[in-house]
């Protein structure tokens, strides 16, 4: 059986040199989904709007400056008033050198109003402090979801490696299988030709060969397929991608259970993003919460103020002031309004205990599941020395007649077979073990 695994590897290696402009690592996989997947692009646009918030929020500590200016043109003065003086008072104002004395007053027929004002808040209940403390959660949250979608996609691009990794074994041993058949055929065909076998046994052999003909067939549509939804998702539409077999998996050799890898999972449920991203949430209901009490409080700004016009000739003037706002009717509203944040707050900390509860125990499961995955691949290694030895020995006992040909073509299934469940049981081991990393938060 060792020319089986030669013909294995030697078929790895020689898929590799021939597609080696569009074949990837997994590592090299991973990192084009970082860079170019569409789910991780539209979570770092996230960021970049919290960000984005977060500056709006802190212009809120520096004054609000407005301006405003009016000019107006009337098709009559506005005021329009006739003045008749007494005779008395003309005398006594032409005695003082007054020379002609207007008979009618007109203003406001057209002018020039503008003014600039400048704002400062000096204390708004803790609205602004803690606005900008709730912007900047925000960010922290958005950074956290990236990471969750990081480690999405990183399982699926997982998903599809070891899909493409399994398909490429189970068609490398299908092969193998049908240059073994080939072998028998013409073995067999000799053995008919002198009599010393029935023409059954010939039509066994090809009827089994026609059959892993069609296996390889639906194997690389299966191969096409995925390659294209692993190009999709890595940003290579359009390309045709191949995957690196693990040396390890086309020699079929084991791997060893990584020990280091287990956690403390009381300790590391604080490095998971979802425990964290729990915590932003509490965080921001407390922010929320105090955000709510500060509406209820006085609010205290100083300004300035600059006015020009020029109605009765140019005049302008300064002044300062200050203003205190104090909500009286919100009271009554607002302490509802302060109740249920409280209770929104009290959600979000019984969440963040229940779903970490959770958490514990997706770790517990995950490396259960590394456990159980690394004995079923122990099991399938094993069965294939068996698989082995038991095809072998069919396959003395057919030319020596002492077995049919029926117990060939099982035996040689059986180790078809065997293949299969090791190929499957090291792909399911290393997706359980980047589960595990990701439910205890591990880089």
């Amino acid at each position: 059986m060792k020319k089986i695994f030669a013909i294995i590897f030697c078929s790895v290696c020689c898929g590799i040199t021939a597609t080696a402009q569009t074949t990837y690592t997994l590592e090299q996989l991973k990192q084009l989904a970082v860079d170019n997947n569409y789910t991780l692009n539209s979570s770092k646009n996230s960021i970049q709007q919290a960000k984005q918030t977060e500056k709006s929020a802190l212009t809120n500590f520096f004054p609000q400056i407005s301006a405003s200016g009016v000019a107006f043109q009337n098709n009559k003065p506005l005021i329009d008033i006739d003045v008749e003086l007494p005779e008395a008072v003309k005398e006594v104002l032409g005695g003082m050198g007054v020379g002609d004395i207007p008979s009618n007053i007109s203003l406001l027929k057209k002018g020039v109003i503008g003014s600039v004002s400048a704002i400062q808040p000096v204390f708004m209940g803790g609205k602004i402090i803690n606005s900008n403390k709730l912007a900047r959660v925000g960010v922290e949250a958005s950074e956290l979801r990236l990471e969750l979608s990081e480690d999405q996609v990183e399982m699926t691009t997982e998903q599809y490696y070891w899909q493409m990794v399994s398909l490429k074994e189970k068609k490398k041993t299908l092969t193998a299988m049908h240059s073994m058949l080939t072998e028998l055929e013409k073995d067999v065909n000799n053995m008919v030709r002198v009599g010393a076998r029935n023409r059954n046994d010939l039509l066994q052999v090809q009827l089994r060969k026609a059959e892993v003909e069609t296996s390889i067939l639906e194997i690389d549509n299966g191969l096409t397929t995925t390659s294209q939804l692993l190009a999709q998702h890595v940003g290579k539409t359009g390309e045709t991608i191949d995957v690196i077999v693990p040396v390890e998996l086309a020699e079929g050799k084991t791997v060893d259970m990584p020990l280091s890898l287990r956690q403390d999972h009381a300790t590391a449920l604080n490095a998971t993003p979802q425990y964290q991203l729990l915590a932003k949430n509490v965080e921001a209901q407390k922010l929320q919460h105090r955000m709510q009490i500060g509406a209820n409080l006085p609010q205290v700004a100083v300004g300035a103020l600059y006015n020009y016009n020029d109605f009765m000739g140019k005049n302008s003037n300064a002044m300062m002031f200050a203003t205190v706002r104090v909500p009286i009717s919100d009271w009554w509203g607002g302490s509802h309004k302060i109740k249920k944040q409280r209770l929104a707050l009290d959600d979000a900390k019984e969440q963040m205990q229940d779903n970490g509860q959770k958490l514990i125990i997706r770790m517990n499961n995950a490396w259960a599941a590394v456990e159980t995955s690394h004995k079923k691949l122990q099991i399938a290694h094993d069965a294939i020395e068996q698989a082995d030895e038991n095809l072998r020995l069919n396959r003395d006992y057919y030319r020596v007649g002492t077995t049919k040909m029926s117990d060939l073509l099982f035996a040689q299934e059986q180790y078809q077979q065997a293949r299969d469940r090791f190929t499957d049981a090291y792909a399911t081991f290393q997706t359980k073990i980047l589960e595990y990393r990701q439910a205890t938060g591990q880089e």
